[in-house]
């Protein structure tokens, strides 16, 4: 790698208005108060978001346990992008987006479930 010109293998949200498109609900639970920095609203955010907000136990009781399982998908899926970007492992990294978005839709199938959802059903 070059001392002015780098090589960064990164991902991120190409249109961060398809994240609430695709999946408001989650959107919701993920970016509702409180929320501490303004940040950009994109997949990552939303997933690290969401795995954090679960972690800590701060999501609707409701939300908690209905995303328990497609939560944990996330934040693994997440670990296995992060590894596969600081690897330079496109392919890998490839994978572990398809995996963050199927989880993500399955999350959000399981928000539809439920009766309300703070700050969109309000």
């Amino acid at each position: 790698m070059g001392k002015t010109l780098q090589i960064r293998v990164s991902a991120w949200t190409f249109d961060p208005a398809e994240v609430e498109r695709r999946w408001p609900r989650l959107v919701a639970l993920g970016f509702s108060p409180p929320v501490l920095l303004k940040q950009e609203r994109g997949v990552l955010e939303l997933t690290d978001n969401l795995v954090d907000r679960h972690g800590m136990g701060v999501l609707p009781k409701n939300a908690q346990a209905a995303l328990a399982e497609p939560v944990k998908r996330l934040g693994a899926a997440r670990e296995r992008l992060t590894a596969a970007l600081a690897e330079w492992n496109a392919r890998a990294a490839n994978t572990a987006t398809d995996a963050i978005e199927e989880a993500l839709d399955d999350a959000e199938q399981e928000a539809r479930k439920l009766s309300s959802v703070p700050g969109l059903d309000d």
